[in-house]
């Protein structure tokens, strides 16, 4: 197995500049820390993580990933979990990907040498093979999607949540709702439209629904929107699986001619801080993240302290319909 000595000599330079290069927080020249890391790729060079323990009594520095700080739900994740970092005596280094699996690939193998004890994890996809060599050697909690991996997984009942807002919909006589999707391949939403067929079951034996599919902005919502209210059978109200396509949704209804909720009725997913400043304010299913935050860093502490990385399980959060002004009662 390759030791620093080798990655050194195969990189042109010396053991401390490696060491520099790789703690991520001496400077180094950007070719010269290339070269490194190239050196590091081709040796598959890894630092024990028992050395790691043994040498620095542990780093006191958790990573958080994630998949775009600009959605406006990221930056409440952040701030909960940096809040009970702070409480348990550590700090987050947090790791933006873009949405890109070679970046998230990438911030796994720099946190690795960084030495962080354990990383928080919110992946971009529905998929993990890009980062599964990292799986059970670092300790983890996986957040907001559910995998069959060796890692605890923490992440809202999107079935029963959507299920809520359905029943909701339909007790207040709404016969006739249009779904919102941004991505139909997404985890999370394939488990929402789930949870809406099953509602939508329980009272009625045909599905007069209407899906909207891979709304890709909120200008594509905008325009998508006044396309439905075209239509002289259109919905009585509309429920958006992201509060992200909620701006251009509400944008469209008055673009057609139409008010909230009047004439339509909205209902929208994740409670992001803006939505409840919406003209009218937006119904909306919450996310328990400041309740179970303690619990997700309770069990990332916990791998930590025993230096274990824990086996698979699944914990499902209750989501919270927080009723608004959004939605009017037909019957």
């Amino acid at each position: 197995m390759a030791g620093i000595r080798d990655v050194a000599k195969y990189a042109g330079v010396s053991p401390s500049t490696v060491s520099r290069a790789l703690s991520g927080v001496a400077f180094v020249e950007p070719e010269t820390k290339e070269k490194v890391l190239k050196a590091v790729s081709d040796l598959n060079y890894k630092p024990s993580l028992a050395a790691r323990s043994l040498k620095r009594g542990g780093s006191r520095l958790i990573g958080l990933i994630i998949p775009d700080i600009t959605n406006p739900y990221f930056p409440e994740a952040v701030k909960y979990m940096e809040l009970r970092a702070a409480e348990a005596g550590y700090s987050l280094i947090l790791c933006d990907s873009l949405g890109d699996v070679e970046k998230e690939r990438d911030y796994f193998e720099r946190l690795k040498y960084l030495f962080v004890d354990g990383i928080l994890y919110i992946s971009a996809t529905d998929s993990v093979e890009h980062v599964k060599p990292y799986i059970g050697e670092i300790p983890m909690v996986i957040v907001n999607r559910t995998f069959d991996v060796d890692a605890p997984c923490f992440n809202i009942d999107n079935r029963e949540a959507a299920g809520q807002a359905m029943k909701y919909l339909i007790q207040n006589g709404h016969e006739k709702i249009a779904l919102y999707s941004n991505d139909k391949n997404r985890q999370y939403n394939q488990e929402r439209l789930e949870g809406c067929m099953e509602a939508w079951s329980q009272y009625h034996q045909e599905h007069n629904l209407t899906v909207i599919r891979d709304v890709t902005s909120e200008e594509d919502a905008c325009q998508r929107t006044m396309e439905l209210m075209k239509s002289p059978d259109r919905p009585t109200a509309v429920f958006l699986f992201s509060d992200s396509m909620a701006d251009g949704v509400y944008s469209g209804i008055r673009k057609s001619g139409l008010t909230i909720p009047n004439d339509i009725s909205v209902v929208g997913f994740d409670d992001i801080p803006h939505v409840k400043y919406l003209n009218p304010p937006l119904t909306t299913v919450r996310h328990s993240l400041p309740e179970a935050s303690k619990a997700i860093f309770d069990c990332l502490l916990s791998q930590v302290t025993t230096q274990t990385c824990a086996p698979h399980s699944s914990v499902y959060l209750k989501g919270q319909l927080i009723e608004r002004e959004s939605v009017r009662k037909l019957i």
